[in-house]
Parts: structure tokens; C-alpha cells; sequence
């Protein structure tokens, strides 16, 4: 019997240890993935306008929610048995960049190596038009280093991360982006003005088509809101009922606040006609 047991805890023991190789591996090869999207050029000003709205860019798409004030990096994610996901130091990762392989990295998540980033929003911004991109990569030029890079922690996937990674749950976000998908036109209407600003903004939580996910509702919602109602859920991050709502209370607080009336006003002219007439 003593044997037998032996024998089979060897054999249990192999299975496991075969099963972790092919998990490592696997995710490894998906994670090592390289991607042929070119770098093309795009025009960066230097005037204080365009300096001015790439901090309007910067602080409504919500940089700063990862990578900390100023960009300095920092753990944003830790749990034991999936991942500890790390931000860099934005101003001392870009300097090695040139203007293209930056806008290729914020549009597509591709780095200059041509392996793609995880966790980063490049879906989202992939529909930022090349002013507002430009823009933003503009504003980044201009921040000063705030330190805090030489103490972080490298980035570990862990091994139900790397399942992920396997089974297809967790994607590089090259994989989630279509590269050559038209962008909505930043005008000229409040409506059409207003999908822009969706489809920049709030895919990153509520999915590509901002039909929502298990976590956040559909943005068809907002038909049953007011201007005013809307308003407040943007600026306050609540809702029409008044419940407290973690996500988006933070979110509103920190990002959508920065938003002028006419752009929230946008927003709610597409949000509440516009897309769900699309649905019918």
C-alpha cells in the first residue's frame, strides 16, 4: 500500500509539474507576442492651445488613475494568486520614444519592439483623433520627473493570470483593438461630438460598443436620465436613484469633472438619442 501511495503521489507530482511548465510556457509565448503595426507620423504642437488641451486629454482619460500623480509609477493592482500589475514612470519610459512610436504605443499598445502592453486603455485610445493624440503627447513632453520609479516592484503574472493569458480571459491589448477601424469624427454636431467623447472615454469600462459588461451597465441608460440628472452623475459620479457607486464615483470625481458643460452636454445628446436609437 505504501507503495502504491508513493507511487501515486509521484505520479500526481509529475502531472502538476508538466501542467505548470505548459501553463508558463504558453502564457509566456502569448505574452512575447509581436505585432507589424507601423509607427506613422503625427503632428505635435508646441503652442500653449495645443499644450493646454493635451492636459484637457490627459486629465479626462484618467493617465493619472494607474500611473499616480504626476506619472511616477505605481502598484495598482495586487492580489496573491493572479497578478501584481505595476505603472511605470511615464516621463522616464518616454524618453526613449520618438513622437510615432509614442502614438503607436497610446493608439495600438504596441512598444517599440513591436510586443504589445496589457492592462494600458490603447482600445479606448485608438479613437482619439490625431489633434487630441498629438496633443496628449505634447502635454507628456512637458512633465517634469517626479521620481518614485527606482522603489516599485517589477510586474508578476501569477498563475491564474497566466490561465487567463491561456484560455483567452486576459488579451495584450493589441488583440482586443481592430487597427484599421474608422474613428468617430470629433464633430460636427453635439451628437456626433458626443460619440467621439464616448468612444474615447468610456469603452475602457463599458466596452467597445458601450454595451457594458458584468461590472457596468449599458450606456443606453442614459435615456431614462435629464441633462441635469446626467450632469450630476458626471461631475458627482451619482446616479439618477442616488445610490453610491464606487467606480464611478471615483471616476467622475477625479476625470469627468474636468469636462466643460458643452462636452457633458455632447455626451448626453448621443448617449441618450442617438445610441439607442441605433439599437432599434
Amino acid at each position: 500500500m505504501k507503495r502504491i501511495l508513493k507511487w501515486t503521489a509521484i505520479t500526481v507530482t509529475s502531472i502538476v509539474a508538466v501542467l505548470l511548465i505548459v501553463i508558463y510556457a504558453g502564457s509566456e509565448y502569448r505574452l512575447r507576442q509581436k505585432f507589424d503595426i507601423a509607427a506613422t507620423p503625427i503632428a505635435v504642437p508646441t503652442d500653449s492651445a495645443g499644450l493646454e488641451r493635451g492636459r484637457h486629454v490627459f486629465q479626462t482619460r484618467g493617465c493619472e488613475g494607474c500611473h499616480a500623480e504626476g506619472l511616477k509609477g505605481s502598484v495598482f493592482f495586487d492580489q496573491p494568486m493572479l497578478a501584481r500589475l505595476v505603472a511605470p514612470n511615464v516621463v522616464r519610459a518616454i524618453e526613449g520614444y520618438s513622437d510615432p512610436e509614442l502614438a503607436r504605443l497610446l493608439r495600438h499598445g504596441v512598444r517599440p519592439n513591436g510586443r504589445g502592453v496589457a492592462v494600458m486603455p490603447s482600445s479606448m485610445l485608438y479613437h482619439l483623433d490625431d489633434a487630441d493624440l498629438g496633443a496628449l503627447i505634447a502635454y507628456l513632453r512637458t512633465l517634469p520627473d517626479k521620481g518614485g520609479s527606482d522603489t516599485l516592484p517589477a510586474t508578476s503574472l501569477r498563475l491564474l493570470a497566466r490561465v487567463g493569458v491561456i484560455t483567452g480571459k486576459y488579451n495584450l491589448e493589441p488583440v482586443e483593438i481592430v487597427h484599421d477601424a474608422p474613428r468617430a469624427p470629433n464633430g460636427p454636431d453635439a451628437a456626433a461630438r458626443g460619440q467621439y467623447l464616448a468612444k474615447s472615454t468610456c469603452t475602457e469600462c463599458h466596452g467597445q460598443r458601450l454595451e457594458g459588461s458584468e461590472e457596468t451597465p449599458a450606456l443606453s441608460i442614459v435615456a431614462g436620465y435629464s441633462p441635469a440628472e446626467f450632469a450630476r452623475l458626471m461631475r458627482e459620479g451619482v446616479p439618477r436613484d442616488g445610490r453610491r457607486l464606487e467606480m464611478m464615483g471615483g471616476v467622475a470625481r477625479a476625470r469627468f469633472v474636468h469636462f466643460s458643460d458643452e462636452e457633458v452636454g455632447a455626451l448626453y445628446a448621443y448617449l441618450s438619442t442617438q445610441m439607442t436609437a441605433s439599437k432599434n
